[in-house]
């Protein structure tokens, strides 16, 4: 291929798109009416069906050949084809799980090399797991597999939690005889009755579902160590978290004072995210709750919007709800209900007595911060449970207010009290009107309060009292704080995220509790040093670093202790317990040692032993087993990478930062945290309502642990939820029978002296290893699955295509290597299936492999892109015949667009105007003296500025690829190919030549 003019940027991925191999594999992998693939329990009959689908093979190949050849016909049939034929490859891979675990592959030695130590959010044992629990796990498989092929020795342990109420609520609903549960069990995981209820001891029930577990990580192939597993509730364990007590506390972090927190009533104990069920952690917020005045007594209203008060038109309570009046700090309060009850949790009142709402309705109160007279007016809309249970109304500014007061035909008017860019006198009127939304029980109701009240929050100032001029946001605050300085109002903490349910079923609440123990997140000084050691952190996805940022901010005190679960005794307090989310802060830093301490003397683990390892406390009479620990412990910290869920930003992750921070200080504290999203099933959220759940385990039986591993990774990047699809996992297994096949047939060839085709296939593979290597550095898990499966498979098929000799040798060698920490059984099989490497280092294992390396040398962007250019033109041809409709044509002429086209795009795309192009046209002598034509084409290619670029062959390049492709493309669509430059056609032809363009060939056809 002749040299290039000018470099080009970048080519496309030749099949990925545009080659008809490609376009097929598109459709399989989306194709959901295609059958399910048998699952893997009768070995014997799937055997036999694979031997049959071989024996039939031959007649599918004839006809799939055909079909290619006449792609009129070849779309759904070459579909169901290529199902039929490749749905059936299967991998035995529990045969490779057992050769790595014979080799001990995954249980690294410390000191040997260079070290990458990184975990996972460690599993709790209370139920078996489903599908989408595999996503956290197998992205940090992937990324502990390839460090290790970059020669890392890589440590990748796990172990159980098992800390807190999730095992014991979980024991006593079976206890309980739970109906709901056993038939989940029953139905969903295949856990017969008989056998769920024997699981009512918590012991049990850990032993239990830890196996079930443990099995699911070694079927999906998890490199992991489990020579390093513990359970949170072991001795050792224990005495090491509260060793990390006592050295918190000595520095002033753990505290005990009266706060609020989220409450379980039912278990009488502070709960957080490990506690409810959904494992949602409660979020305390604080909110002003204003005092109107009446001749009755104080009417309290709570709201998030304290500036808003100077418009409150009248206040809203619920008739057909309970309400009460209430003693408090000596003043007549009337409140709902519910909300009495709740806020007793915070504060001292006292119930006296009861009534009906409606009772309440009618009376006039007072507005504290403009003495204005207000009614207090029906509502069903009010809630009893949020708030106070009784409501003011800022029609101006609410739109559920405005149109409560307008579907009751009310004449009260709204008061503007914020002025916003775009909006008039009355925001929520005017949104209201733009959304059209009909009442109050529209839901374009919310979603008119939602894009108010965040521009009011952003953009509005205020116009109206004491801080008129000032930003909303501002003032918002400046008003809270002097009506409480005013005993106009007064501050309580709700669940920002209620309704929240503990995991024994009880409503979540808040409860001012004394003598309560704290860790202080609030701390001043440990904030700052832990943002300055977030600073230093590579954050994945880069896009949540303000989340974490954010969190540390308005972090305060975390109640770290509660009366009831498993776990840890905590030690200033024999009757509490320490909580799930702070005695898994630094537990990575167990893991480099529990294999060696549980031989150790249970008499001398103690908190001397502990400042010794971690802190390098020296003492007298260390043995020889503790230096050893010691040095495991200087050898893999600190922790390389993180990797949890993304709902654990805003607080397990942004915990493990401080107090990694406190006790090790930045040196030994996390270098990385990768956080990723969930898992749907076919495009909806797992629930057991929906009975949509897929067992772990259940998917590996049927497609194979490549298969799952792939789809859970590859269908998102990480900061998005994932979607199983059950037609896309059938169209990946397909892909791996067509992948395997290639291999055999392809790979044993030898090649002499290399085709233009294997100049390009060999460029694409060296384009995709050193792409791979940004791809999997930064985890962009679905682009990388995109290039090096998807893409890198579709040059293979496309290179048969085209090569004379096809040898797929050099590719599978590198690409088995390269697929393997995604897809390590598959990588296994064709690796072994190679035998003796002649293109890369051999090595008896693909796992063990050393990475390939990009050999720079071999990327071509001139054959890649003269590639593209042939196959865009084949597709151009394809598209004329069809409209034309003509099959079998007699012969196909390409005329090449002469040079000074070329000259004329790129000064068109430098210049982006007409006037400009064709006054620097003017300076070029080759040009100047053909203004007429330069002015018609010069038009066409300013009306397409956002497809045009100056990359491009010359003609002389353009000519040559199509003359080197002529037979080709006559055996591609079975007549004579005629390559011409624009210019030497006659007759008839020069008209149509004439509209050839820069990498747009004008095709003529007989």
């Amino acid at each position: 291929m002749p040299a290039m003019n000018a470099p080009i940027a970048s080519a496309r991925r030749v099949g990925a798109k545009n080659s008809p191999p490609a376009k097929s594999d598109a459709k399989l992998s989306q194709a959901s009416w295609l059958p399910d693939v048998p699952c893997a329990d009768a070995r014997e009959k799937k055997k036999k069906n694979s031997a049959n689908a071989r024996k039939a093979f031959p007649i599918r190949k004839i006809v799939s050949v055909w079909l290619f050849k006449n792609p009129p016909f070849c779309t759904s049939l070459t579909l169901i084809l290529y199902y039929l034929h490749y749905s059936r490859m299967e991998i035995d891979y529990e045969k490779w799980q057992g050769k790595w675990q014979e080799e001990k592959l995954f249980s690294p030695k410390a000191g040997k090399g260079k070290k990458f130590f990184l975990t996972a959010a460690f599993p709790y044992p209370n139920s078996p797991q489903h599908i989408g629990h595999g996503r956290t796990y197998t992205t940090t498989d992937i990324y502990a597999r390839y460090k290790r092929l970059q020669g890392y020795n890589v440590l990748f342990p796990m172990a159980f939690h098992v800390t807190g109420t999730p095992v014991l609520a979980m024991a006593e609903r079976i206890a309980e005889n739970d109906g709901e549960i056993l038939d989940i069990f029953e139905r969903i995981y295949h856990i017969p009755r008989e056998k769920a209820l024997t699981l009512t001891n918590p012991k049990e029930l850990v032993s239990y579902f830890s196996r079930e577990i443990e099995e699911g990580m070694k079927l999906m192939g998890f490199s992991i160590d489990w020579s390093r597993k513990f359970y949170t509730f072991d001795e050792n364990f224990n005495k090491f978290i509260q060793w990390q007590f006592r050295t918190l506390h000595s520095l002033g972090y753990i505290k005990q004072g009266t706060h609020p927190i989220p409450w379980c009533p039912k278990c009488a104990s502070p709960v957080s995210g490990h506690d409810t069920r959904g494992d949602i952690d409660p979020r305390l917020e604080e909110v002003c709750v204003v005092k109107f005045p009446s001749a009755k007594g104080f009417f309290p209203a709570s709201t998030y919007r304290p500036e808003t008060i100077y418009g409150v038109t009248n206040l809203w309570v619920n008739p057909a709800a309970e309400y009460t009046e209430c003693t408090f700090k000596g003043e007549k309060l009337f409140l709902s209900k519910k909300a009495a009850e709740k806020l007793s949790s915070q504060f001292d009142i006292n119930i006296q007595k009861t009534f009906k709402g409606s009772e309440l309705a009618g009376t006039k109160c007072i507005n504290p911060m403009t003495g204005s007279n207000i009614p207090i007016l029906p509502a069903s809309f009010v809630d009893e449970l949020t708030g106070t249970g009784i409501v003011m109304s800022v029609p101006a500014h609410a739109p559920f207010d405005y149109l409560a007061l307008r579907d009751a035909g009310s004449k009260i008017l709204p008061i503007q009290v914020i002025e916003l860019p775009g909006f008039g006198k009355c925001p929520s009127c005017e949104i209201v009107e733009q959304l059209k939304v009909q009442s109050q029980t529209d839901p374009k109701a919310q979603e008119a309060t939602n894009i108010l009240y965040k521009k009011e929050a952003y953009g509005g100032k205020m116009i109206t009292g004491k801080y008129a001029g000032e930003s909303a946001m501002a003032a918002k605050e400046k008003v809270a704080r002097e009506l409480v300085e005013n005993d106009s109002a007064f501050l309580m903490h709700e669940i920002a995220n209620s309704p929240l349910y503990c995991r024994c079923g009880a409503l979540c609440t808040v409860k001012t509790v004394k003598n309560q123990w704290f860790i202080d997140y609030g701390n001043e000084e440990w904030k700052e040093k832990t943002t300055n050691h977030l600073k230093k952190m590579c954050i994945l996805p880069e896009k949540t670093l303000p989340e974490y940022e954010y969190t540390i901010g308005w972090l305060k005190a975390k109640a770290c202790t509660r009366s009831k679960g498993l776990g840890t005794v905590f030690p200033f307090d024999k009757t509490q317990m320490i909580e799930a989310l702070s005695d898994s802060t630094i537990y990575m830093a167990f893991y480099t040692i529990s294999h060696l301490l549980s031989n150790y003397p249970k008499g001398k683990v103690n908190d001397a032993l502990f400042d010794y390892l971690f802190l390098g406390k020296e003492a007298e009479n260390f043995t020889p087993d503790a230096k050893a620990m010691r040095n495991e412990f200087l050898y893999w910290y600190p922790l390389d990478s993180r990797h949890s869920a993304l709902d654990l930003v805003h607080n397990h992750l942004t915990f493990l930062i401080f107090n990694h921070v406190a006790i090790f200080g930045e040196k030994l504290s996390p270098c990385q945290i990768v956080a990723n999203g969930f898992v749907t099933m076919d495009g909806k959220k797992m629930s057991k309502s929906m009975g949509n759940i897929l067992p772990l385990q259940d998917a590996i039986r049927k497609w194979g642990p490549d298969v799952i591993r792939f789809s859970v990774v590859g269908g998102a990047e990480l900061s998005m939820d994932s979607d199983f699809s059950q037609s896309t996992a059938n169209g990946v297994s397909g892909k791996l029978g067509q992948a395997m096949e290639m291999a055999q047939k392809y790979s044993s060839a030898k090649k002499h002296s290399p085709e233009p085709a294997d100049i390009w296939l060999s460029s694409r593979l060296n384009r995709t290893i050193l792409h791979s290597g940004e791809l999997y550095e930064s985890l962009e898990t679905r682009a990388l699955c995109q290039e090096i499966f998807y893409g890198a498979l579709s040059d293979a098929v496309w290179y048969i295509k085209r090569a004379e000799r096809p040898s797929l040798r050099e590719f599978f060698e590198k690409w088995s290597i390269l697929i393997s920490p995604i897809m390590p059984h598959f990588a296994e099989e064709i690796w072994s299936m190679l035998g003796k490497k002649e293109f890369v280092p051999d090595s008896k294992f693909a796992c063990t492999a050393v990475l390939p390396k990009s050999d720079n040398s071999k990327i071509s962007i001139e054959a890649e892109f003269a590639e593209e250019l042939l196959v865009k033109t084949i597709e151009d041809i394809r598209h004329i015949l069809k409209l034309i409709n003509r099959p079998s044509p007699k012969k196909i002429e390409l005329y090449i667009a002469s040079e000074w086209k070329r000259k004329l795009q790129k000064i068109v795309y430098n210049a982006k105007r007409l006037d400009a192009s064709l006054k620097e046209a003017a300076k070029d002598l080759s040009l100047k003296n053909n203004m007429k034509e330069c002015a018609l084409l010069a038009k066409k290619f300013t009306g397409n500025l956002n497809v045009l670029t100056d990359k491009m062959l010359t003609s002389e390049q353009e000519l040559a690829c199509f003359l080197e492709n002529a037979a080709f493309l006559k055996k591609e669509f079975g007549c004579a190919i005629e390559v011409l430059p624009d210019s030497d056609a006659n007759g008839e032809r020069k008209q149509k030549a004439a509209c050839a363009l820069p990498s747009k060939p004008s095709i003529y056809i007989e």
